[in-house]
């Protein structure tokens, strides 16, 4: 590729650590698992209507976008208060072409506004979207966005933190999985294991096991492991284009095994048969009779860490995944048993179909899903609430979620 305008526009696409992904020759048909080429020729930048405007005004865009649609307002301080509001926020504006505006971003947390990762996930969803954003800076807690067209393209995408992955991951996934015409290649660079977002094993376990049941496959490979402080994880995504379908799941059968992983990066080969042993112990301790199987892993990464997952399999349902996440100072076994104290609280209410952390991930699909949805879950969660009430916010839909009275009962949600 020569000359000026064409070097323009590459450097625009390189924007705030995003850029085009290395394009294949010809476009192929992902299937998960499958061995994945090099590529190295660059893909196309994105057409001038969807080139990102993006201003640190919080008040005030310069748009260009046609549509003068009322802003939804939302309050980021409502409910778990967290990311999560902005991210569904972002992967709704994408997916119906309605602007937003959030106010009091995390107001409650310790450091207020947008973090690193939070700005990334904004800049991502801006440049797919070629939407115009004011706000867009780390600390602002007022954010306006407009979409624009949405480009299905592969992207890479560098956190330059060791922020989530997998959450900038979910915030794409859908407008691309919606829109594409065929398959799309994501690459992320970040942590791939954050104690407060979904590491890499229940992506690829748990998620990626939910997707496939609503029809929307999805393949994901984690060539490094990227832990705090260090970041330095990679996560592929291979994003098949789909349509969620509707899904019914009030029950789960009987439990299977359980199954899992204990890893280490960089770090003494003790660590890693201790988080095992360790998890072992407690499982058997509690009477379980199931067949019981925890691996050993070492990760490549460019900084030191360890996890462990654990992975209930029932018949007829889809894993739940499980991560207890090692941080400096804490010993294997407190790690283990962090695991090991979701995975038991999970399976102590036999009727949740769902598990805490996916009852509010699956919520989004299906609301845009034709038809209605039904399904129980082990947990009621603050996020599971959160997001209902974020959906309707963009939606015309029913979302009803339902608590028990007596704790420890599964809740219910029904999307119509």
């Amino acid at each position: 590729m020569e000359g000026d305008h064409t070097s323009g526009e590459r450097r625009d696409e390189r924007w705030q650590g995003i850029e085009p992904a290395p394009s294949r020759a010809c476009r192929k048909r992902w299937t998960s698992h499958a061995a994945h080429e090099r590529i190295s020729t660059p893909v196309r930048p994105a057409p001038t209507s969807t080139r990102p405007r993006i201003s640190t005004e919080s008040h005030a865009v310069s748009s260009s976008k046609p549509s003068a649609e009322k802003l939804i307002v939302l309050d980021g301080s409502r409910g778990e208060g967290g990311g999560q509001i902005l991210r569904s926020a972002l992967t709704l504006s994408l997916l119906t072409g309605r602007p937003f505006r959030i106010t009091k971003i995390r107001a409650n947390r310790d450091k207020p506004g947008l973090r690193p990762q939070h700005l990334k996930a904004v800049e991502a969803a801006a440049l797919l979207g070629g939407a115009d954003v004011a706000g867009a800076e780390v600390g602002s807690r007022d954010l306006v966005f407009r979409p624009g067209q949405v480009d299905p393209r592969d992207l890479t995408i560098d956190i330059g933190t060791a922020g989530s992955t997998s959450l900038i991951l979910q915030t794409l996934h859908l407008p691309i999985a919606l829109k594409a015409d065929t398959a799309v290649r994501i690459i992320l660079t970040g942590g791939t294991f954050n104690p407060k977002a979904p590491p890499y094993p229940f992506l690829d376990q748990t998620w990626r096991g939910h997707l496939a049941n609503l029809g929307m496959p999805i393949a994901l490979a984690m060539p490094a492991a990227g832990f705090y402080p260090r970041g330095g994880g990679r996560l592929e995504a291979w994003i098949e284009p789909a349509r969620p379908r509707p899904w019914v799941r009030t029950t789960r059968g009987d439990l299977l095994r359980i199954r899992g992983v204990a890893g280490t990066a960089n770090l003494r080969d003790d660590v890693a048969r201790r988080l095992r042993d360790r998890a072992l112990e407690r499982i058997r301790d509690q009477g379980w009779n199931v067949d019981v199987e925890i691996e050993t892993a070492s990760w490549t990464s460019p900084g030191q860490g360890a996890a462990i997952s654990l992975t209930a399999e029932h018949a007829g349902s889809t894993a739940a995944t499980f991560v207890g996440i090692g941080e400096r100072g804490k010993p294997a076994e407190l790690v283990a048993d962090e695991a090991v104290a979701e995975l038991f609280a999970f399976l102590n209410v036999p009727d949740g179909a769902v598990d805490p952390h996916s009852a509010d991930q699956i919520l989004l699909p299906l609301a845009l899903a034709e038809g209605r949805s039904v399904y129980t879950v082990s947990e009621v969660t603050e996020h599971l609430r959160t997001n209902a009430a974020t959906i309707r916010s963009f939606l015309d839909r029913s979302i009803v979620v339902e608590e028990a009275a007596v704790p420890g009962q599964p809740g219910r949600v029904i999307v119509e």
